[in-house]
C-alpha cells in the first residue's frame, strides 16, 4: 500500500461565479523518505494542490489518505500529528526567540497546559541541530535573516514530528546561495529523518538535482510524476516549457535563452569541450554571433596561452580576455 496515496482528487476555490475546478481526477501516490518537488507554470495548482493536501482547503472530489487513514475524516488533532505545513508567508510574533517559536510544533502532543517534557526539548534541540540552528535558540526570529527564519520555520515543522511535510515555495524571497542551502536542507532532512517533504518551488534547475521524484502540473491537464532523469529523458520538459525565447537543454539540465544570431563568426579551438572554449561560445551567441565554418572574420581560442587571436584579412591582434577578444571583433566589423 502507498504511505500516501490521492484517488480521483479534484482541486480548486471558490470564485464569485461558482466554484474554480484546478485539477480534476489525479491519483497519485509517494513512498516514504522521498523529497517531492511539485513544479510547473503559475496557475497550473501547485499551491492549491498543497493545501489540500493539507486540509487547508475541501477536496472537490476524492479522497487522500495516509498509511490507510482518510485525511478528511479524522481530527484536526490527530491530523497535526501527521502533517506538518511550512507556508509562503508566516508571519511570527514579533516578541519569540527561535526556541519558541519552534516550540509552538509540540503543541499537538504538549495539552492544554503547553508544558514541555524532556522529550519535548530534546525534539526541539535535534530540530535545531538538523537546521543548522544551533546558538540561535534566543535569538528574536526578526533579528534573522531570511535564510535564517526560514530554517526556523523548517525546524517547527520537525519539532512537529509528522511523517510528512509540506511547504509551499519555500525558497521565494530568497537569495541564490539561500534558495539552494535550504534545497540541501530539505534533501538532506528526507534522508535522515524517512520524513516524505513535498516542496512547490520554480526553482526547476535546482530541484532536478536535489528532488526524488517531480509532480509536474500542467494546468488543467493533470500531474506527471517521475525521478527528475526520466522526465529528462521523456522529453516531458521539452513539451511542457516550450516557448519561442528560451529552451530547455537536455544536457545540462538547464534552460536556454534564444538568441537573436544576426552575425557571423568562425572560431578556431584546439579543446572544444574546454571551459575557454565554451564560455567563449557563450560569450560570442549572447553579443548576436552565429558561429560558421568560413566568414571574414575569425577567432581563435588558446587554451595554451591564455588567450585570443582575432585574425582578419592578414592581420592578427591577441587579446586577454573575451570581452577585449569581442571589443577587437565589432572594431574590424565598423571598419
Amino acid at each position: 500500500m502507498p504511505f500516501l496515496k490521492l484517488s480521483h482528487v479534484s482541486i480548486g476555490y471558490p470564485t464569485s461565479g461558482g466554484t474554480k475546478i484546478v485539477q480534476s481526477n489525479l491519483s497519485l501516490s509517494a513512498a516514504e523518505g522521498e523529497l517531492i518537488a511539485l513544479i510547473g507554470k503559475n496557475g497550473c495548482g501547485k499551491s492549491t494542490l498543497l493545501r489540500s493536501i493539507a486540509c487547508l482547503q475541501p477536496l472537490l472530489q476524492g479522497s487522500i489518505q495516509l498509511n490507510g487513514e482518510n485525511l478528511q475524516e479524522i481530527s484536526p488533532k490527530r491530523r497535526a500529528k501527521l502533517l506538518s505545513v511550512v507556508l509562503t508567508e508566516q508571519q511570527p510574533v514579533a516578541s519569540f526567540t527561535v526556541q519558541e517559536l519552534i516550540a509552538i510544533g509540540r503543541d499537538p502532543y504538549t495539552g492544554w497546559l503547553g508544558s514541555l517534557t524532556k522529550e519535548d526539548e530534546r525534539i526541539i534541540h535535534d530540530a535545531m541541530e538538523m537546521t543548522y540552528l544551533e546558538g540561535f535558540a534566543h535569538r528574536n526570529i526578526h533579528e534573522l535573516s531570511d535564510g535564517e527564519r526560514q530554517r526556523v520555520f523548517i525546524a517547527r515543522a520537525l519539532a512537529q514530528d509528522t511523517a510528512i511535510i509540506l511547504l509551499d515555495e519555500p525558497t521565494s524571497h530568497l537569495d541564490l546561495p539561500n534558495r539552494i542551502n535550504i534545497m540541501l536542507l530539505l534533501q538532506k532532512l528526507a534522508r535522515e529523518t524517512g520524513k516524505t517533504i513535498f516542496l512547490s518551488t520554480h526553482e526547476l534547475e535546482t530541484a532536478i538535482q536535489v528532488a526524488d521524484k517531480l509532480w509536474l502540473m500542467e494546468k488543467e491537464k493533470g500531474v506527471t510524476v517521475g525521478a527528475p532523469e526520466d522526465l529528462v529523458l521523456k522529453g516531458i520538459f521539452d513539451r511542457v516549457f516550450q516557448h519561442p525565447s528560451y529552451e530547455f537543454d537536455k544536457e545540462y539540465g538547464s534552460f536556454v535563452v534564444q538568441k537573436m544570431l544576426n552575425k557571423t563568426i568562425s572560431t578556431r579551438v584546439q579543446y572544444p569541450d574546454s571551459l575557454m572554449a565554451r564560455w567563449t561560445t557563450k560569450a560570442l551567441t549572447r553579443r548576436g554571433f552565429r558561429i560558421i565554418q568560413e566568414a571574414p572574420i575569425v577567432l581563435t581560442v588558446d587554451e595554451v596561452n591564455q588567450h585570443w587571436v582575432v585574425s582578419h584579412e592578414g592581420k592578427n591582434v591577441i587579446t586577454y580576455s573575451i570581452d577585449e577578444a569581442i571589443q577587437q571583433i565589432q572594431t574590424v566589423m565598423a571598419e
